[in-house]
């Protein structure tokens, strides 16, 4: 009966640590969808530079290409 006991609380401590590490896991969910919408932002930002990036190369381009054929 002693080692019934005695095994049931070791399985009680491991159930206390293992709760205890899980504790810190509670907010995991809402950190990684932080992370997801922090990488949403800098994909858009970077899609806007892109495109800001491309007209402006368009831009000079067209602005030479009329200086060459009207001068």
């Amino acid at each position: 009966m002693q080692t019934i006991y005695d095994k049931q609380l070791d399985n009680e401590r491991l159930l206390v640590r293992t709760l205890e590490r899980l504790d810190g896991l509670a907010d995991v969910p809402d950190r990684l969808r932080a992370v997801e919408l922090s990488q949403a932002r800098t994909q858009w930002v970077e899609r806007i530079a892109y495109t800001a990036l491309t007209g402006a190369i368009l831009g000079v381009g067209t602005a030479f290409f009329t200086l060459i054929t009207r001068g």
